[in-house]
């Protein structure tokens, strides 16, 4: 039993890995089907409750929104999200930074500064200094877009 879980787990990070791959040459509806097939190999035998789940979520979440799903995109990162706060997950401040940009494309300004404050502060006390230039410059782009919305 335990070596078929290993050959599953083995077979989803196969699968995320080719998602990754397809995400970056824009093969977009194939990633998802990825993702979505490594998600449900790592909940099946992981547990909802897993950080590689919450992982999984997440970049599910950004294939959906990369395709203008920002609904279906919203409802898994904000899973992502709920998850890694409850059980602390070392990247919570990426998941929340995925999260702020799905509700800025959803023209949720308000919500989106709010949660990319939170995600800058979270990056900054990692030391995380890539991710604090991306927010802030994420940041940026918000301010833009909501002088535009007015």
């Amino acid at each position: 039993a335990e070596e078929k879980a290993n050959t599953r787990l083995l077979l989803g990070m196969s699968l995320d890995g080719y998602a990754r791959y397809l995400l970056s040459i824009n093969q977009l509806s194939v990633a998802q089907k990825m993702y979505e097939r490594a998600l449900q190999i790592s909940s099946d035998v992981q547990g909802q409750i897993h950080p590689q789940t919450v992982i999984l979520l997440n970049d599910l979440a950004t294939v959906l929104d990369a395709q203008g799903h920002y609904d279906e995109a919203y409802s898994h990162v904000r899973r992502a999200a709920d998850l890694a706060k409850e059980m602390q997950h070392p990247e919570e401040h990426m998941v929340l930074n995925n999260l702020a940009a799905i509700l800025m494309h959803k023209e949720d300004f308000l919500q989106a500064k709010q949660v990319y404050k939170e995600a800058l502060k979270q990056a900054q006390q990692k030391g995380d200094a890539a991710t604090v230039q991306h927010i802030q410059e994420e940041l940026a782009e918000l301010a833009k877009r909501r002088k535009g919305s007015k």
